[in-house]
């Protein structure tokens, strides 16, 4: 090829052309990104003081224009605030972006660390008082969430509310409740357990009083801790 003039003569043309269209798509580029920069960036769902004052330095980390910007990266940065769950960005023309954040819902404090959201996720928020206790191993976390979404219906469907939960190491349960009762359900058969409770717990009340503990581990019955009411 090195003795072809026509074969050099070629190459040459065709380089000259891919330089020439290199070129061409780099100014094009910038024409884009001075035209269409990002002009305004709308941010929804953040319901929290905590994640309006952390969006900042995430708005600031944005650069390039509306077709260079990366979202991947910005989706990233705003999935790491703490109270964020989903982040989704969409462009829209001719030079806005719009966040679309889904925030967690608190469900209870977690092992006293953190916070233990409706769908089993724990997020890395202090907790405060007024949210129910839940101690847990480590891994059950949507187990927990998902076992307190019905012992929510079937006890506060009579006034009961759920104050806390513990899981010990052995996977038995134990349930807290708002009144100072404690409930013991075991390891097995939960639903059955509760339900018993629910059905018998109510005629005992009127019969003992002063109770803070009722064990629901029996195969056909129970036990309290109480007084006999006279």
């Amino acid at each position: 090829m090195w003795n072809d003039p026509a074969s050099l003569n070629r190459l040459s043309g065709l380089l000259l052309s891919a330089t020439v269209l290199f070129a061409l798509w780099m100014a094009g580029s910038q024409v884009v990104e001075t035209w269409l920069p990002i002009r305004s960036v709308e941010v929804r769902g953040a319901l929290h003081k905590q994640t309006r004052q952390a969006i900042g330095p995430v708005l600031a980390d944005l650069s390039g224009g509306l077709f260079s910007v990366d979202l991947e990266a910005a989706r990233q940065g705003f999935e790491a605030l703490p109270w964020v769950r989903v982040a989704q960005i969409r462009r829209v023309w001719p030079g806005s972006l719009v966040v679309e954040l889904e925030e967690h819902v608190p469900a209870a404090a977690w092992n006293d660390l953190a916070v233990l959201d409706v769908y089993g996720e724990v997020f890395p928020v202090s907790p405060w008082r007024q949210l129910p206790s839940f101690h847990a191993p480590e891994g059950m976390e949507r187990e927990v969430a998902s076992r307190y979404g019905e012992f929510v219906r079937l006890l506060g469907g009579r006034g009961w509310r759920v104050a806390g939960i513990r899981v010990d190491a052995r996977r038995a349960w134990r349930i807290d409740l708002a009144d100072g009762v404690t409930i013991d359900l075991g390891r097995d058969r939960l639903d059955e357990r509760l339900q018993r409770f629910v059905t018998f717990y109510p005629l005992v009340l009127a019969k003992v009083t002063g109770i803070r503990r009722v064990d629901m581990r029996y195969p056909n019955g129970f036990a309290v801790q109480g007084e006999a009411r006279t």
